[in-house]
């Protein structure tokens, strides 16, 4: 732990300086980016690309969706490996795609200056509504399954999605991101849509009480700060993604962390909407940093590991989607390892 190190290059540039242990030294089950689709598409007269995979094994006519969002300057193919989300869709039959920022960002809201595509305003709803019409004419899509998840800037533009294209998204999850201001006065009454998150205490970009969220300009300890939008407290975010509950049933309690010598527990909340099927859930793990926990790090042979020891993303995420599609698990007692 505590080895700084650089992510890997094509990931999040937000992970800069981040805990780090080699757990485990043996490489996971990774399908390689040559067996994704790489694909062009021209939205609102830009050419805009995405990586996409089905599976091979499929058992229904119709597949739900994933779209996985990098970070601010990151890449879809960066998270092919972050995620290793593509195993999944293997395994559990599902269309994973990995789109790419216009110049490696989101236009989530905010309205970041220094951001090129916030100062085009670059129609990123519209892209990926343009990305469901184009994968339907490779296989039929089930319209009623599509899902987002997004890290950082990702996670703040999956937001946006499930406010603006409310019609197309069943649900969301945002990791490293809360709800930004920008949104809030972008979407004042959110749709009520089941929707989680996954902070961090230790979140040195994304303050998970509130605030003006910072970038490292570079790598060095003491880099300068860029300030990039403010946002609400993670317990303000769970609030605001449930104002419009007719009812709540509200849960708080703690969930085990996978790395056994780590002894303090993560927070766990749900809001339930008492008269209909959607929630609103969120983990807080004390000490966690800006990162996809569970992640997986690789810069080469000798360069590679989990991220950390604390929530599986992956299966936290997908487990979530599909419940809220038919209230079942994707799996039975998902364990929390990699």
């Amino acid at each position: 732990m505590g080895i700084v190190r650089r992510i890997y290059h094509y990931s999040i540039v937000f992970m800069l300086t981040i805990p780090f242990s080699f757990v485990c030294k043996s490489l996971p089950s990774i399908v390689p980016v040559k067996d994704h689709t790489l694909e062009s598409i021209v939205s609102d007269g830009i050419i805009r690309n995405f990586r996409y995979y089905i599976p091979k094994n499929r058992n229904e006519s119709k597949l739900p969706v994933v779209f996985v969002l990098h970070g601010g300057g990151g890449s879809g193919e960066g998270m092919i490996y972050l995620t290793r989300m593509t195993e999944k869709a293997e395994e559990y039959g599902f269309i994973v795609v990995y789109p790419d920022g216009y110049g490696n960002r989101w236009n989530d809201g905010r309205n970041i200056p220094h951001s090129l595509t916030d100062k085009r305003n670059t129609k990123d709803v519209q892209f990926f509504r343009d990305m469901v019409y184009f994968l339907d004419k490779k296989i039929p899509v089930d319209t009623s399954r599509i899902h987002a998840v997004g890290i950082s800037n990702g996670g703040f533009m999956t937001q946006r999605l499930l406010c603006e294209a409310s019609d197309l998204f069943r649900s969301g999850y945002s990791v490293a991101a809360i709800t930004s201001k920008g949104l809030t006065e972008i979407c004042p009454k959110p749709p009520i849509k089941s929707i989680g998150f996954i902070m961090g205490t230790s979140d040195d970009v994304v303050p998970y009480k509130g605030g003006i969220v910072s970038i490292p300009k570079d790598m060095s300890p003491k880099a300068e700060r860029i300030p990039a939008g403010e946002v609400l407290s993670f317990v303000e975010s769970l609030s605001y993604w449930s104002s419009g509950f007719p009812c709540k049933e509200e849960m708080n309690t703690k969930k085990r962390h996978m790395n056994r010598f780590w002894k303090r527990d993560i927070e766990y909340s749900k809001l339930s909407d008492c008269s209909g099927d959607e929630v609103v859930e969120g983990y807080l793990i004390p000490g966690g940093g800006h990162i996809w926990p569970n992640g997986f790090y690789y810069q080469n042979e000798k360069q590679y590991g989990y991220l950390s020891k604390d929530l599986d993303t992956r299966e936290i995420v997908l487990q979530f989607f599909r419940k809220t599609e038919s209230k079942q698990k994707l799996v039975n007692n998902a364990s929390f390892g990699n």
